[in-house]
């Protein structure tokens, strides 16, 4: 007779080690357990998550610990989840773990604390103690107990766990472990309904011996309902009283928690397809029809109703029992999509993003995952949203570099993660955009994607007309330091009109530096090699990379002169301006100083669409994906942020940025106009913008990098070097760029000082490494050899002090 094999789980860590281990499975939960079940498992004296990714009958040659708890009735990750997970780590470079943890909502995750308790009595004081332990013992006679985590802060954390574990070893102290709660959990609510048999006489008669009692009763006989526990003013205990008398019923219900349930959600505007449109809606229906993976670049000018197309073929995977997956680049967009989505889909979607708090994202994550939502919409991370049967992934602005995950890992990009779900779904992806990235342009153009054209605007609506005004030249006499005269004109005409405006200024705070007029002293972040930014708000400089702040220096602190100059632009100066050349003008202002609040976007964005102001300013958050009927005018103060940056990409970002900010005049009526205000009109990108030439762009852009192997021609992979100190970032880069071993496939640039090169008190060098297109089509080789080289450098250089990142297809090169 044939036993049956013991079963044994292979799990992984969503949390330090990112490791997998393999532990045995408890008969209990033997008929249960399946692959992608979140588990508790002891791990070392503590007691954590785990994800279960394979089952094996074949045990490792060493004794298993057994797995504690089945923390849910159904896996949390599903097995296609978990083979999307899989792939991103091992073509990013991450661990599994680290790329699980990204896919499932905050929270979750059950760890045990470290409690240090102290004996009773301590040992004699012929045990040595060094003087970190005396300072333990020490806090720990006040408080007797402490967790790690608040000994960590009191202290520091260098070496604690080595100290504790020697004043555990001579008997001052015990170490427990003790299992923390979920920081999310299913929330219910009370309800509470009186019987139906319950007679007012028998409310009355109740009320001389129990007036508490009666009304209540009488409360809930008005309501003729249910009614929650939180609208009767009593104690719990009347009502269970009440209950037990059999006079009321009270159950719980699950309560979800929903961060968009108090939007306004317009009527569906029902439109007809134009031609262009429903040629697109065919070749994506037709797609879907086969069940097979087909990629598809829709490409369509700002305004041309792209959306309209995903909502036509939403609903037709809806009609076949299918989900949809819609990504959107921006938080800021989320209160635009959600509304719009939501008004043709009312009961199907779901948002995912990281502004939510952990109680709203784990609602929509599981209405999501049992299958009560179908759609889910959301930002770079929603690209792991629980959804099955996928039939449609719409990548909206899949040109936008927030979709790539920079810090810190796994440094995806959620475009090609998309790409590969969609693949392994069997399902159709569309990639939306009217400035494409050139990588999914030659994607198009070599056939390895469909192509679809939406040249033209709705109804015929012509594009804005763009004129491009020369800064240097305008305004000699400087009535404005902000504004051209065409400008000027052009706000004061269209206020007049009742018309709305939006005014781009990419760049946040009222001046970039200040400088000093004696010796050109230019005040920098002590952390970071980069100027202070002035906010005038609150009169002091601030980093925008590490948030380090200061008051504003009297006198220069350099050479003690007072002729402190601003110089430069940012958004709270432009307002100044706006307010000083426009009194009584309502006016909004949108960029990371004011939407730090959460429900902030959404109540600026809302504020415009109704007309409470006439003028919305602020970064690029107000050049995406917006749409305002009402705005006929759209102004560029300083086209030229951005141009310059030591980055391949500067160009290309900087046409996009205005060929999008562009798009958001005269959408819905005759007559929009763009004035672009520059000191470089006859740049190409800014050219190319003006006239809405995309394919013009393009061909220009990519010849530039064709000869450089740069994307779309060739293929990049950056290793990061930080350290506190520069010389020891620079020798382990050039110790790492010594031992890669490159080929004719390959070849390596630096080590060289990154753009930015301290940040956050760390030096920065980077090595990147580059492959040709056409030498290795798939990348395969680079990856190959980056990742040797990195695994070669771990082995031989184990140096605590350098932190090494990689980062696969990098967007961001500063």
């Amino acid at each position: 007779m044939n036993s049956t094999p013991e079963i044994f789980a292979d799990v992984l860590f969503p949390h330090p080690p990112y490791q997998r281990f393999t532990y045995t499975i408890p008969e209990r939960f033997r008929e249960s357990l399946s692959i992608g079940h979140r588990v508790l498992v002891p791990l070392g004296k503590r007691r954590v998550t785990a994800f279960v990714v394979a089952l094996t009958s074949i045990p490792p040659q060493r004794e298993l610990r057994q797995i504690e708890d089945l923390l849910d009735p159904y896996p949390l990750m599903t097995e296609a989840l978990l083979q999307l997970t899989e792939w991103t780590a091992g073509y990013y470079m991450a661990c599994w773990g680290e790329v699980i943890r990204s896919a499932l909502p905050p929270g979750l995750h059950r760890q045990s604390s470290v409690i240090i308790r102290l004996k009773q009595p301590l040992p004699g004081s012929h045990h040595p103690v060094s003087e970190t332990g005396k300072r333990i013992i020490n806090l720990l006679q006040n408080k007797s107990a402490m967790s790690l985590r608040q000994i960590e802060k009191r202290i520091g954390k260098t070496s604690i766990r080595f100290h504790i574990g020697k004043l555990a070893e001579a008997g001052f102290v015990d170490v427990d472990p003790v299992l923390d709660d979920p920081d999310v959990r299913i929330r219910s609510e009370t309800w509470i309904s009186i019987k139906a048999d319950i007679t007012p006489d028998r409310i009355e008669a109740t009320r001389k011996r129990a007036p508490k009692q009666a009304r209540i009763l009488g409360e809930l006989a008005r309501h003729g309902g249910a009614v929650p526990r939180r609208e009767l003013d009593t104690d719990f205990g009347v009502l269970r009283r009440l209950q037990g008398k059999g006079l009321i019923e009270m159950w719980e219900e699950e309560v979800y928690r929903d961060g968009y349930d108090d939007l306004t959600i317009p009527e569906p505007e029902i439109q007809t397809p134009n031609a262009d449109q429903q040629c697109a809606v065919d070749r994506i229906r037709n797609a879907m029809s086969k069940k097979k993976f087909h990629a598809l670049l829709l490409h369509g000018v700002t305004g041309s109703g792209k959306t309209l197309v995903y909502i036509e073929c939403i609903r037709h995977a809806l009609m076949n029992g299918q989900t949809a997956l819609v990504l959107i680049p921006e938080i800021s967009l989320t209160p635009q999509a959600v509304a719009r989505y939501r008004s043709f889909f009312p009961d199907d979607v779901a948002v995912l993003h990281s502004r939510m708090s952990p109680g709203e994202r784990f609602d929509a994550w599981r209405r999501l995952r049992e299958g009560k939502k179908r759609i889910a919409i959301g930002p770079r991370s929603a690209v792991f949203a629980p959804l099955q049967d996928i039939g449609l992934i719409v990548v909206d602005e899949e040109h936008v570099d927030s979709y790539k995950q920079e810090e810190p890992a796994p440094r995806y990009h959620a475009r090609d993660v998309a790409v590969m779900r969609a693949k392994y779904a069997r399902a159709v992806i569309v990639l939306g955009s009217a400035t494409p990235s050139l990588e999914s342009y030659n994607n198009a153009i070599a056939g390895k994607y469909g192509l679809c054209e939406l040249p033209e605007r709705i109804d015929s609506i012509p594009l804005p007309q763009v004129r491009v005004i020369r800064q240097t030249d305008t305004e000699h006499e400087r009535s404005s330091a902000v504004f051209s005269r065409e400008l000027r004109e052009a706000i004061e005409e269209r206020w007049k009109a009742g018309e709305q405006i939006i005014i781009l200024q990419n760049r946040r705070g009222y001046a970039p530096f200040l400088i000093c007029g004696s010796c050109g002293a230019v005040p920098g972040c002590p952390r970071c090699e980069i100027t202070l930014t002035y906010h005038r708000q609150h009169r002091h400089m601030r980093c925008h990379y590490c948030g380090f702040q200061s008051s504003v220096p009297d006198v220069c602190p350099v050479c003690g002169g007072s002729e402190l100059r601003y110089r430069g632009l940012g958004t709270q100066r432009v307002e100044e301006e706006l307010r000083r050349l426009f009194p009584g003008l309502e006016l909004l202002r949108m960029d990371q100083d004011t939407t730090r609040r959460k429900g902030a976007h959404s109540k600026i964005l809302y504020d415009f669409a109704e007309k409470n102001a006439v003028l919305l300013l602020g970064t690029q958050m107000v050049a995406k994906g917006h749409d305002f009927p009402g705005v006929s005018l759209v102004g560029i103060v300083n086209a030229d942020t951005g141009l310059h940056f030591p980055d391949f990409r500067s160009s290309e970002r900087t046409f996009q940025l205005l060929t999008q900010a562009a798009g958001r005049s005269g959408r819905k009526s005759v007559g929009g106009i763009v004035i672009v205000q520059t000191d470089s009109p006859d740049h190409p990108a800014l050219r190319f913008a003006a006239m809405q030439d995309y394919t013009g762009f393009y061909s220009w852009e990519s010849e530039q990098r064709k000869s450089l192997n740069y994307p779309p021609w060739g293929r990049l992979i950056m290793v990061l070097f930080r350290a506190k100190d520069r010389n020891t970032a620079i020798e382990a880069a050039r110790r790492f760029a010594g031992s890669a071993e490159t080929n004719s496939c390959c070849d390596l640039l630096g080590p060289s000082p990154a753009p930015l090169a301290r940040i956050r008190n760390l030096y920065r060098v980077q090595v990147i490494l580059r492959s040709a297109k056409s030498k290795d089509p798939a990348g395969r080789k680079l990856r190959e050899t980056v990742r040797k080289a990195v695994a070669r450098y771990r082995e031989t250089e184990r140096n605590p002090d350098v932190r090494v990142s990689v980062n696969v297809d990098p967007v961001n090169m500063l």
